[in-house]
């Protein structure tokens, strides 16, 4: 498991570096990227993410940030529990207060150098207050004033969320599960803190050697398999 999260950690440097040329290049053309430090709109939003990359995160929690997890898991679990599909799933996971156990009393993430590409992908091309609206709660004119503002030439439309970062994420987070798929036979994927809770509190990784079924049954043993939660591949 090592070599999966040594990689991982080379993956997400290249991912930077190949964003960091992106978005020179975007801003050069005139775009703007509103991301900031404190902003945290898109961290109400549900996070997936691979195995391998939730044990980078596991591996740098603090006792703080091991508590803060304690707290969230029951209702994030629970809110999984009470969803009977997809849309319903994201949109409840939203309205949980503090959903996203990362982020600092300043609404900054705490743990930015091993954030997942799914993090590290969301680059907002419109001011932050977009990033925090329920769009199904607008008036007509305002769904249309949004999609007039969007530059459809890079956004993942109909987001305001460059398209190009996405992209390359998806591949990186891909070639991850790939490769945790050729070591052990299988792979997992998920809620980025659904996984970190799993190894931080039941360390899963010492399991992946015995294989896929062994890994599900002692999930579904202690109730902690939900498919919004984590899909084992």
């Amino acid at each position: 498991m090592h070599q999966l999260t040594h990689d991982v950690q080379q993956r997400q440097q290249f991912f930077d570096q190949l964003c960091a040329a992106w978005s020179s290049e975007y801003r050069q053309r005139g775009g703007s990227i509103h991301c900031g430090e404190g902003c945290g709109g898109c961290c109400s939003l549900v996070v997936n993410c691979s195995f391998p990359e939730a044990l980078r995160v596991a591996g740098a929690l603090t006792a703080e940030h091991h508590s803060r997890l304690r707290d969230r898991v029951a209702a994030i679990q629970e809110t999984a529990d009470r969803s009977g599909d997809l849309k319903q799933w994201l949109a409840a996971y939203r309205r949980l207060p503090e959903a996203c156990p990362f982020l600092n009393r300043s609404a900054a993430c705490s743990i930015y150098p091993v954030r997942p590409f799914s993090c590290r992908s969301l680059l907002s091309t419109l001011p932050p207050d977009w990033c925090v609206t329920d769009f199904s709660g607008l008036t007509n004119e305002e769904k249309h004033a949004f999609m007039a503002a969007l530059d459809r030439t890079s956004v993942a439309f109909p987001t305001h969320y460059a398209a190009t970062p996405q992209e390359i994420g998806q591949e990186l987070e891909e070639a991850t599960l790939r490769q945790m798929e050729t070591v052990y036979g299988f792979s997992i994927t998920g809620s980025l803190p659904w996984l970190v809770w799993l190894e931080a509190e039941y360390q899963l990784s010492r399991l992946l050697p015995e294989g896929r079924e062994t890994v599900q049954r002692y999930l579904a043993e202690r109730q902690l398999l939900n498919q919004f939660l984590v899909v084992i591949l």
